[in-house]
């Protein structure tokens, strides 16, 4: 309590936020070189508790072929007539990339997180493994069209593309962006979420061997818009009255942000003939109102908005390795509890989001952060209450929910067909917008 306390003090402080972030980066680092308690051989150390072990080794041996008791075939549905729109999160790393070949090896894509995670405890959902689409490649159009018609069967409305700019103008992960952008027939709508920090060899938010850069000037953030400018004249970019949408991921590392934003809207309206609608992704113990710097509305992201409001059940669930440095969170408190509606209510707009799952053991192995015990009800349970909620709000010019996440597979948090649950958390999400509140 003392540790949250001191948090959100810090947080307020009269300080700049770049200069916050700083300071958080380099705690995160120390958390983690800390962590670093196996020996330099990498050996695993292993509860002496006989008993777990015992239950441990029945429990991965029994997953072999195992499905939920939630387990949902494919479902032909018809559209939901409906004012809320449920935008879901996607990640473009599903495919080899001269980028990933040179830093990760030959072939290295997201799949390869995916598939080598490993139960932390008795009960934890791992390895997660893809159902009808398989381990795919999004070089491939065929698997675009099948995503398409998987989110829009059950009430997905569009896709918020990850999008990876940095100094020089260099892009990454950009291929299937590209694939999309050439295949009009790919009729879904979509936006860009620019995730705007640097690309480094940890999954941790430090900066820590930079791959690459994006550095924190005025000039280089107002020349970011020039990528992307020409994508909003696709008539599948969504808009809010007219006006294309854009997110960013972290606001706080905008430099000069009136300024920016002010350059962005010039550049709109000057190539475009129409201003844009820009949302600032809330971020972690950050409570800054950015209407105030230019930006249209602000989105939550979760798991940052919960994970103060969940339960921390890290000691009850008896982790197999005695030197487990992650951290669980019961996923069923969240919901029960509604720790979701800290932003909910407030007066300004903020587009709320959900999370089907987390889960980033796949990135972080034993130092992983989980929300245990989701399942597709629990799911169903957070965003119908959502969508009752948003369908009463009247500020909003566009009622929308963010899902977090279509496809984030290293961090346990998608809706895409899986073989244990199979189209489960599809059809939660449709029954969800269906509910009557």
């Amino acid at each position: 309590m003392a540790n949250a306390l001191f948090k959100k003090i810090f947080w307020k402080l009269p300080i700049s936020q770049s200069f916050k972030n700083r300071i958080y980066q380099k705690r995160f680092k120390r958390i983690l070189d800390r962590e670093k308690i196996y020996d330099e051989q990498g050996n695993i150390t292993i509860t002496n508790d006989s008993k777990l072990i015992n239950e441990y080794v029945k429990y991965v041996f029994g997953l072999y072929g195992k499905k939920s008791d939630q387990y949902s075939p494919y479902v032909k549905h018809k559209k939901i007539d409906t004012d809320i729109h449920l935008v879901a999160y996607y990640l473009t790393q599903f495919h080899q990339n001269m980028y990933n070949d040179e830093w990760w090896g030959k072939g290295t894509t997201e799949w390869n997180n995916v598939n080598q995670a490993v139960p932390q405890f008795v009960g934890h959902y791992q390895p997660r493994k893809p159902g009808e689409l398989g381990y795919y490649d999004l070089k491939s159009k065929n698997t675009f069209v099948r995503q398409i018609e998987l989110a829009q069967n059950y009430g997905i409305e569009a896709f918020c593309y990850y999008y990876y700019w940095f100094d020089n103008g260099e892009r990454l992960l950009d291929y299937p962006l590209n694939l999309f952008l050439e295949n009009k027939d790919l009729d879904m709508k979509f936006f860009y979420c620019w995730a705007n920090e640097n690309w480094t060899r940890r999954f941790s938010g430090t900066n820590d061997d930079i791959l690459m850069k994006i550095t924190s000037t005025v000039d280089n953030y107002q020349q970011f818009i020039e990528s992307v400018i020409s994508d909003m004249k696709d008539e599948r970019y969504y808009r809010i009255n007219g006006k294309p949408v854009l997110s960013v991921y972290l606001p706080s590392s905008i430099p000069e942000p009136e300024k920016v934003l002010s350059y962005w809207r010039e550049k709109a309206i000057s190539e475009l003939k129409i201003d844009l609608y820009i949302i600032a992704v809330q971020e972690r113990d950050i409570t800054f109102n950015w209407m105030k710097v230019g930006f249209d509305a602000e989105s939550e992201f979760q798991p940052k908005q919960i994970y103060m409001n969940c339960k921390n059940i890290t000691k009850k669930v008896n982790p197999i390795r005695s030197d487990f440095a992650g951290v669980v969170y019961d996923y069923a408190d969240a919901v029960k509890e509604k720790g979701y509606i800290s932003t909910i209510n407030q007066k300004k707009k903020v587009f709320p989001a959900v999370m089907p799952m987390w889960d980033n053991t796949a990135r972080r192995n034993f130092r992983g952060s989980v929300y245990h015990g989701s399942t597709p009800e629990l799911y169903r349970e957070w965003l119908s209450d959502i969508v009752g909620r948003m369908k009463k709000r009247e500020e909003f010019e566009d009622k929308l929910i963010f899902i977090n996440a279509w496809n984030e597979w290293g961090e346990g948090a998608y809706i895409e067909p899986d073989d244990f649950y199979g189209y489960a958390y599809l059809e939660a999400t449709y029954q969800a917008l269906n509910d009557k509140k």
